[in-house]
């Protein structure tokens, strides 16, 4: 029986699938087509979007990067996601009562999460 039970906790955690991150690496492509269209009077698209294999809460453009949204770290506070920032790498210079942090994935392409 125990060799049961590990063999589909195995089987469980090899075949749940990719990693969010690797699925949004994939759906790189299909997100530029969306972040090269994105204009800033477009405003918030703030209804869940499937891109690729990624679904996202939102996508919104701020000066020449494009947001994705994931979700949140708790109920309407401290976002996260992924930006598209071709330009040069974004640096927290928008808003003094919020923490941005961006971590480098490939390309135009960062981690973003703020925190308030």
């Amino acid at each position: 029986m125990r060799k049961l039970v590990a063999c589909v906790a195995l089987a469980s955690l090899t075949s749940c699938g990719h990693s969010e991150e690797q699925r949004v690496v994939r759906s790189f492509a299909e997100m530029e087509q969306v972040a090269r269209t994105a204009g800033p009077e477009d405003g918030p698209t703030n209804r869940p979007q499937a891109i690729g294999e990624t679904a996202f809460q939102a996508i919104y453009r701020e000066g020449d990067r494009v947001y994705f949204k994931v979700g949140e770290n708790g109920p309407g506070v401290d976002p996260y996601g992924y930006v598209w920032s071709p330009e040069h790498a974004p640096v927290d210079n928008s808003n003094p009562s919020v923490a941005s942090s961006f971590e480098h994935i490939q390309g135009p392409w960062y981690r973003w999460s703020d925190s308030y």
